[in-house]
């Protein structure tokens, strides 16, 4: 599937909401070695699987099937749902209130995301991307899954390379720094959050 052009940096109540959201679980972090190390590491998957997929997608130029296109019809949010998710199992654990709210509050962001989030996005995007590709996009709606990915890849005679030039071109690659920071933040939390002294 072929996203919009480059996100509008307008800023919108939603942005808002989830720029507050992610604060507030990143402030509230009570990290533990082993959860965070296993955090950290599906951030990095999450990551690579994004720009495995902005690696071979041309926005709004060609209908994209190959590469992690040839599992998922939505890497990249599947990528973004991944990296969020290793981001919250960094910043809670199981043995703390503060960890357990951590935890909670992050249930209930991946459940608006499903319920919400990824709905509307889908429901704007498809209608524009039927305009564009046509038979090519119900092709493969009809041999890829929306978002979970297939186990083997789909074969659509798509002979597509991934490029880091179509990586830079979709401004991906300034992510990493940006999770990376959110990682160190909740490493150090108690350093520079007030909330982590409130609740043990």
């Amino acid at each position: 599937m072929s996203g919009s052009k480059r996100a509008s940096k307008k800023l919108t109540w939603r942005k808002v909401a989830v720029y507050l959201s992610a604060l507030a679980v990143v402030a509230s972090a009570d990290p533990r070695p082993l959860s965070f190390v296993i955090g950290c590491v599906l951030v990095a998957l999450a990551l690579m699987l994004r720009i495995w997929a902005f690696g071979h997608l041309e926005k709004n130029v060609v209908m994209v099937t190959s590469g992690p296109y040839a599992y998922t019809r939505n890497p990249a949010y599947l990528g973004s749902f991944l990296a969020l998710l290793g981001t919250a199992l960094a910043a809670g654990n199981a043995e703390s209130k503060r960890g357990l709210l951590v935890w909670g509050l992050a249930l209930v962001l991946a459940v608006v995301f499903f319920t919400f989030y990824l709905p509307r996005k889908m429901q704007r995007e498809y209608p524009r991307l039927q305009k564009l590709f046509g038979a090519q996009l119900e092709r493969h709606a009809k041999n890829v899954p929306d978002f979970w990915p297939r186990l083997k890849p789909w074969s659509s005679g798509d002979s597509r390379r991934f490029s880091w030039h179509r990586v830079f071109d979709n401004h991906e690659i300034e992510w990493t720094p940006v999770f990376a920071g959110l990682l160190a933040a909740i490493w150090f939390v108690e350093r520079w959050s007030p909330v982590a002294g409130w609740i043990s």
